[in-house]
Parts: structure tokens; C-alpha cells; sequence
């Protein structure tokens, strides 16, 4: 089975988020930072479902990542849905983390409760980002993707000092 997220008319989750997720890392190395990702081509984690996908995902970063100074799970939500980063709640760093990001990328911060950053045990900080919602046209555009990882590398900049 292969899990693709939200969709909207042909645009998928799944690609929406393995296409950005590539800027980003790109844009984060050309920086200096070492970047792990759980994944690279189109396959997930051979779960039953979402929820067991996910937490096989979880599963294998706490085993197989060296702790690491933040970890951010890219995400596309829902028509309707919200979007910006999520922080787990009772964790300050995360929102902090998550509210400095939030503040380049220009939307508000969102408290949630996703196994990603509330299992995860690599990384102090830990966000999960909800690009936009899966109908916004600007997710098959190059250049606005490549201006979201800006925003969100400003954030990650204001946060660290770097």
C-alpha cells in the first residue's frame, strides 16, 4: 500500500512534500547544516495505515538518527485545515522553536499533538509545519516553494543566531 496524504484534484501530499522537503535540505546544506530525512523517493514506511506509518517513521528515527539540535516534519494539511507550525503542547523550547518560525513564515503558531514531535526523542526542538492546505495553487510552483524554504531557514536562523 502506498500512502499519499491529502489530496486535491491530481496534487498529492506526498509530492507536494518530498519536492519541498528536497529544496529545503538543498538549502540547509549550501549552509553548512548536516540534514537527515526519513525520506528521499516516493515510498513510505510500509505501515498498515497513516497512523502505522507514521510511527514506524517515529520508530526509526529514534533509532536510527544521532540526537540533533531540531527536527522539523513537513506537511501539507487538508482543505480547511490549519496551517504554519505546530509545537507540542507543555514543551517551551518546541513552541518557542515553532513561534520563530512562525513569525518569518508569517502565519501563527498552533499547539498539536502528532506522534512525530511528541515521540521523537533526537532533537530538543521539534516542529511539525503545515506548508498550506492542499487546494493553494502556489504548491506547484518552483519559485514560491523555494521562497517557503527562505522563510522557514530565516526562522530557523532567528532561533539558532546563526
Amino acid at each position: 500500500m502506498v500512502l499519499h496524504g491529502t489530496t486535491y484534484g491530481t496534487r498529492k501530499e506526498k509530492d507536494v512534500t518530498l519536492r519541498f522537503s528536497k529544496i529545503l535540505k538543498t538549502k540547509l546544506e549550501n549552509k553548512g547544516c548536516t540534514v537527515y530525512m526519513t525520506r528521499t523517493d516516493d515510498s513510505d514506511f510500509g505501515g498498515a495505515d497513516i497512523d502505522d506509518d507514521v510511527n514506524k517513521r517515529v520508530e526509526y528515527i529514534n533509532n536510527n538518527y544521532p540526537g540533533v539540535n531540531a527536527l522539523i516534519s513537513i506537511h501539507v494539511n487538508a482543505r480547511f485545515g490549519r496551517y504554519g507550525p505546530f509545537y507540542q503542547k507543555d514543551t517551551v523550547s518546541s513552541k518557542a522553536f515553532a513561534e520563530t518560525i512562525a513569525k518569518r513564515y508569517g502565519t501563527a503558531v498552533h499547539e498539536g499533538d502528532f506522534a512525530v514531535i511528541r515521540n521523537t526523542n533526537r532533537a530538543g526542538q521539534k516542529t511539525l509545519i503545515e506548508l498550506a492546505t492542499i487546494d493553494e495553487s502556489w504548491l506547484d510552483n518552483e519559485n514560491s516553494l523555494d521562497n517557503t524554504a527562505n522563510f522557514i531557514i530565516l526562522g530557523l536562523e532567528d532561533y539558532t543566531g546563526y
